[in-house]
């Protein structure tokens, strides 16, 4: 059910948006990074079974979940412009992490390529934080994206897997380089 997911986010939101407050800043980047918004979204998606629209409605309902707490506190902290891309591309990212993730649980080349989305947008965010920012909250990250692959993936199909993320990493570390650099 939608419902579920939804609360799936709204609990997952509270916990970041009072994590992101409660840690300090070096560790803090954990709770407030968008990738591991996106594993909310996976595990909804998956949760819906194999059928990809289930796992996109999934997850962009989580995502709404996980916006709705974080808005309300960042809202008046946040320029107008980079609240309206939240708003915009969290749910497009809510429907491709559910998406993906529902995919994911089918077997053959389709599910393996999928298990390597969620994995591989977590992997270039850590890799574009490891690289460019520093901190020990990049390689935690780094280390999740790992083991995400590995519980996302088949065993028979894991090199299909891993190649989906490495390309997917190459993405969204380019993505993070290319959004850091808008003025």
């Amino acid at each position: 059910m939608l419902v579920r997911a939804l609360v799936l986010g709204l609990g997952a939101g509270v916990l970041l948006t009072a994590t992101h407050w409660l840690l300090p800043d070096r560790w803090a980047v954990l709770a407030g990074t968008s990738a591991l918004w996106g594993v909310v979204c996976l595990v909804a998606g998956r949760s819906r079974g194999y059928r990809a629209v289930d796992g996109a409605l999934a997850g962009v309902a989580a995502m709404v979940g996980v916006l709705i707490p974080w808005l309300a506190v960042h809202a008046a902290s946040t320029s107008p412009s980079e609240l309206a891309l939240w708003m915009t591309v969290g749910p497009a990212a809510g429907v491709i992490c559910g998406a993906t993730g529902a995919i994911s649980m089918t077997a053959g080349r389709k599910g393996a390529l999928a298990a390597g989305v969620v994995p591989g947008i977590v992997g270039g965010e850590a890799t574009y934080g490891l690289l460019l920012i520093g901190g020990p909250a990049w390689r935690v990250e780094a280390l999740l994206a790992v083991v995400l692959l590995a519980v996302a993936s088949r065993r028979g199909d894991r090199l299909i897997s891993v190649g989906s993320a490495a390309v997917v990493v190459a993405l969204a570390a380019t993505a993070c380089v290319v959004y850091d650099s808008i003025p």
